[in-house]
């Protein structure tokens, strides 16, 4: 308790002795600014999503940033696939040749994840390509 009374004098002098000098207290320095954006993004493949054109993905359509991975996770029962479509009519996305595809996963089995990263700035319409699977999404890259 002595020690208190001891100390307590000399931190009210400091605490005087810099408000005395007149320089203002400035905060510490920010922290860089960092993107708001993840670097990476879920989209899930929904239960029951054959037939749901565009409500097959969750979120169907996602604006990223370029660099950024989306991460497609299928949470259906079935096997889907991810496949670059010309857009269009959400439920009858037609899939583009091979060598046009920026988009080209095979087989997503049930609880599968698949992870791509967007560089090009541009519009990305994808479908899954199997029989009677209509279904449409879209993934749009910005600077």
């Amino acid at each position: 308790m002595k020690s208190n009374r001891i100390v307590l004098p000399f931190v009210i002098l400091g605490v005087l002795i810099g408000l005395g000098t007149g320089r203002a207290v400035e905060p510490p320095p920010a922290a860089p600014s960092q993107s708001s954006q993840p670097s990476i993004v879920t989209i899930k493949i929904i239960t029951d999503a054959a037939g749901r054109c565009n409500k097959a993905y969750d979120p169907p359509v996602v604006t990223i940033q370029a660099g950024t991975t989306v991460e497609w996770t299928n949470e259906d029962y079935e096997t889907h696939t991810l496949v670059s479509s010309a857009g269009g009519e959400s439920c009858n996305q037609r899939e583009l040749p091979s060598e046009a595809r920026v988009i080209d996963v095979g087989q997503l089995l049930p609880t599968a994840q698949y992870r791509q990263t967007f560089t090009k700035p541009g519009e990305y319409p994808y479908t899954c390509h199997l029989p009677f699977h209509h279904m449409s999404g879209k993934i749009i890259v910005v600077p």
